[in-house]
């Protein structure tokens, strides 16, 4: 079925409203005529007239008012799914891991808004990682990734590799042994960043200790609460290191050993392939990037 010209009908329902071509025409920035002619048009392709000429005014014929009910309904509709639709556009939703949401994504949140007012930030939190990627809620991801793991459709970009130092506030060691030699750690509660991961084992194979149980201490769901515990002296905590360098450099925690272990995770930025060259992707992406490359925190050593 042929529908009718779609500015005709913006016409009519403006004209409709106003019951005078003059106002009509002042309020579509037209001239009258070109409002007469798009109505004349109109009733000639419903074979119908729509409005009744008279000298003080116009008024709707039983025709007109029976289309001005679906056209003022059918305009609703187009303007509320644009305007969602513009919404949408403006959101930006973004999902990441505890941790590099409270150390990377939220201190320079007011930056990206400041820079970029037209856009709207939604940060979504997770504990753990490996959860699907799912188009219809976010648009990007920062998680950690092992390495050789696949994504497909989606591209990846490594923001840190995982390289993870013991951690404790300076007050921990007040009044306690000394920790001089990695098998110090014996004497302190190890906190574990990551349920289910040997992480302190791995580490404390490498520092060369073998007398501490890497097993032992207490084990969180995120590294956030092991620094958490770690900056009140609750233990000695493994770190990533470009998590930290704000706590060192502020004095509240300090990194007993310099032995660095590069595990096989990195932590990504996320987003499917479709939309990499979308406006609002591009623009969190590269404020990103640029924000963690000025800040020391983006680095790859493999």
């Amino acid at each position: 079925m042929k529908l009718p010209p779609l500015n005709a009908l913006r016409v009519f329902l403006v004209v409709a409203e106003e019951l005078s071509f003059t106002r009509a025409a002042r309020r579509l920035f037209l001239t009258q005529g070109a409002v007469s002619r798009q109505i004349l048009g109109l009733e000639a392709f419903y074979g119908a007239t729509l409005f009744v000429r008279q000298a003080r005014g116009l008024s709707l014929t039983v025709e007109g008012q029976a289309l001005l009910g679906p056209v003022r309904d059918a305009f609703t509709l187009i303007r509320e799914a644009s305007d969602a639709l513009r919404v949408r556009q403006g959101d930006i939703r973004v999902r990441a891991a505890a941790t590099p949401a409270m150390r990377w994504v939220l201190p320079n949140l007011p930056d990206f808004q400041t820079r970029f007012p037209d856009y709207t930030v939604h940060l979504e939190t997770l504990l753990g990682d490996g959860m699907p990627f799912d188009r219809s809620r976010i648009d990007l991801a920062i998680q950690g990734v092992r390495e050789g793991e696949q994504h497909p459709g989606m591209v990846l970009e490594t923001i840190s590799q995982e390289l993870l130092v013991p951690v404790c506030a300076p007050g921990l060691l007040i009044g306690r042994p000394p920790l001089r030699e990695p098998d110090d750690l014996r004497h302190y509660p190890l906190l574990h960043p990551w349920r289910g991961q040997d992480s302190w084992a791995q580490w404390l194979s490498l520092a060369g200790a073998t007398r501490v149980k890497s097993e032992s201490g207490l084990t969180f769901d995120a590294l956030e609460f092991a620094l958490y515990a770690a900056t009140r002296g609750m233990g000695v905590a493994l770190a990533q290191l470009s998590m930290i360098e704000e706590d060192v450099r502020l004095g509240r925690l300090m990194v007993p050993f310099p032995v660095i272990l590069e595990t096989e995770w990195s932590y990504c930025l996320m987003y499917p392939e479709e939309s990499a060259n979308l406006p609002k992707i591009r623009t969190f992406r590269d404020w990103l990037m640029e924000t963690l490359a000025l800040s020391g925190v983006t680095r790859v050593t493999r």
